[in-house]
């Protein structure tokens, strides 16, 4: 999916525009004043997502937004006063994310307006371009179904309720297989590297990460905020 990302700074393009990148997005960088003509050419985008330091240079990339495309627009700023978020809604930004943000919540925020929550619609857990929709047992990564047996969706429902903390092996049994035995044991590495196939090979952004003598986690990123 393509973004047009809108900075007066491009100072960190990196963070911003490399994170978006590793998620499977294709992303442009462009100064707000540099917004329309780029609009006008015709270049079709998922999202266009504007980082304005200062509430007047977000105002005057949204008018030139709006005056040229219907894409989601995600605006993030750093002062989130009610009036000024009721002036942005008004001329056609569709959400706000207050800074700092954690970047699962960008990466999250971004993937729903991204995509219209066409592949899915409610009940669904998400995790960056995850989602899992346990009414039937389905889990996709941007919009493509893993098509995982149902013992992988329950082994990867069980880390996504658990996201962010490290599951023993021991604990994984119990909860996907019922209890402990030698053979189980074994099961959980077998279990692990095939939904690691279906899970992250496919994709740049790897979420499923073993943590040496502990166990797995399922994750996004490292605890830090943009």
């Amino acid at each position: 999916m393509n973004v047009l990302l809108l900075k007066s700074e491009h100072a960190r393009y990196d963070e911003f525009g490399g994170m978006l990148g590793r998620c499977g997005f294709t992303v442009d960088v462009l100064d707000p004043s540099d917004a329309r003509a780029r609009l006008v050419a015709g270049k079709p985008y998922a999202l266009i997502l504007v980082d304005a330091a200062q509430p007047t240079s977000a105002h005057v990339a949204i008018r030139s937004v709006r005056r040229s495309s219907s894409a989601p627009l995600l605006v993030l700023t750093q002062r989130d006063p009610v009036a000024e978020r009721l002036e942005g809604l008004a001329q056609g930004v569709t959400e706000y994310l207050a800074k700092p943000c954690a970047p699962a919540d960008l990466v999250e925020r971004a993937w729903a307006l991204a995509s219209g929550d066409r592949y899915l619609k409610g009940g669904v857990v998400r995790l960056a371009d995850l989602a899992i929709d346990r009414a039937s047992g389905k889990a996709f990564r941007q919009g493509v179904d893993l098509s995982l047996s149902s013992t992988l969706f329950e082994l990867l429902d069980v880390l996504m309720v658990h996201r962010g903390q490290v599951l023993s092996r021991a604990e994984l049994i119990k909860a996907v297989w019922g209890s402990s035995t030698s053979e189980r044991d074994n099961m959980v590495t077998v279990g692990v590297l095939r939904l690691r196939q279906k899970l992250d090979d496919p994709f740049p952004l790897k979420l499923l990460h073993t943590v040496r003598g502990r166990g797995y986690v399922l994750k996004l990123f490292n605890d830090h905020v943009l």
